[in-house]
């Protein structure tokens, strides 16, 4: 079972809360600096944390650390994103939004990508992004990377896959 909210009080206010504790015995938690406060960490206390674990999660960084309570062991780990992966994946704060509908606004869906990188620094990586808005579509809805595709002569040839 995947269970994901924002929240865990709302868990905690749920009468299936022990149903739901009970059934995710792994749980990935996010870094929370009002997990110190006494109604919070009473919460955080009902679901098997410690004063220890909940300072952990209090001084952890947001969108870069995780908490993972287990059977096998609590641990605080970095997912590792690189700059270009926090930017595409920690993306939802407001001005994020904002920022989100003014690019879309000014550069369209096919523009985005880059204009979204260039906007965080990554110009490295939006010149990387190829650009869409010069590609062509024929009379049967064909662009001309789909027509070399198609014209290519690739041999491939089919591999046995043992377990």
């Amino acid at each position: 079972m995947i269970f994901a909210t924002q929240s865990l009080s709302d868990i905690d206010g749920s009468t299936i809360a022990p149903a739901i504790i009970e059934s995710c015995p792994t749980r990935l938690l996010l870094p929370n600096e009002r997990a110190i406060e006494p109604q919070i960490t009473a919460i955080y206390r009902r679901f098997g944390l410690n004063d220890r674990q909940i300072e952990i999660l209090a001084r952890a960084t947001p969108k870069r650390d995780y908490y993972c309570q287990s059977r096998r062991g609590n641990r605080l780990f970095e997912l590792g994103l690189s700059d270009v992966g926090l930017a595409l994946c920690a993306a939802s704060s407001k001005s994020d939004q904002a920022l989100i509908a003014e690019i879309c606004a000014g550069h369209g869906q096919d523009g985005f990508l880059a204009a979204w990188l260039k906007a965080h620094g990554l110009d490295w990586a939006a010149d990387l992004i190829p650009d869409l808005t010069n590609l062509a579509i024929d009379a049967e809805g064909a662009s001309p990377a789909s027509a070399v595709v198609e014209d290519a002569d690739i041999d491939l040839e089919e591999k046995e896959v043992t377990p």
